[in-house]
């Protein structure tokens, strides 16, 4: 019996640490310059992927990224069929079914983009027609202040469709993530750009249920923030 138990204390921590890493496949959408998407080479960079990279090598995980467009995105969270999703707001319906940190990985503003400079300042947008992606949800708060039509917004399938919206003049206004909308404007020109100071939306990772305990990763985003500073 004492050999046994020699045996299992000599073999055990070797056991542990050969232990396979749990695989998760994550979803997200190209949403620059926290997740940028390279169709071509199939690869992703940006802060969202470093903090996954953290997340993996800390907690023994292989996670494995998915790309989908936006709106699938929105269908799949529901149906259960892959284990997380980054960068998402927490919002009363998502979290029916997905476990969220409480840590995010960024907070961020919307901007308001027009190809007008002498408009950026206006706060009357109540005759205009606005571009804004499908699936988002303008803020009450910025609506009002803005008086916004949700009549009068023209809703594109991507980022990039409401820039060229934008370019090519159908709509006098854009709205979007502010940060986002930065990166996508470097394409054109003469695009002028407002922070709306309103609004701020926290994004986090959510989890299939069950799948973590989400106050692991809280630990890890911790650690990858005080390590960035």
């Amino acid at each position: 019996m004492r050999a046994i138990f020699l045996f299992l204390a000599l073999t055990l921590p070797s056991l542990l640490l050969a232990a396979p890493s749990k695989t998760l496949r994550c979803v997200t959408t190209h949403y620059p310059p926290f997740t940028i998407f390279d169709e071509k080479s199939d690869t992703f960079t940006g802060l969202d992927i470093e903090y996954l990279t953290f997340i993996e090598r800390n907690l023994n995980l292989k996670i494995n990224v998915i790309h989908l467009p936006w709106a699938r995105v929105k269908k799949e969270m529901a149906l259960g069929y892959y284990d997380c999703y980054f960068s998402l707001a927490n919002t009363e319906e998502r979290a029916k079914y997905l476990d969220f940190t409480s840590v995010p990985l960024h907070t961020t503003k919307y901007g308001l983009f027009t190809l007008n400079k002498d408009k950026l300042l206006t706060d009357d947008l109540s005759n205009t027609p606005i571009a804004m992606l499908r699936g988002v949800a303008l803020p009450e708060v910025i609506a009002t202040k803005y008086t916004i039509d949700e009549n009068n917004l023209l809703r594109s399938l991507s980022t990039k469709d409401t820039f060229e919206l934008l370019e090519k003049k159908r709509v006098e206004y854009a709205i979007t993530n502010y940060e986002a909308g930065m990166w996508y404007s470097k394409e054109y020109k003469n695009i002028y750009a407002r922070q709306l100071n309103e609004f701020t939306f926290p994004t986090y990772i959510a989890f299939k249920r069950g799948v973590i305990d989400t106050k692991l990763v809280d630990e890890q985003i911790k650690r990858f923030k005080a390590q960035a500073q």
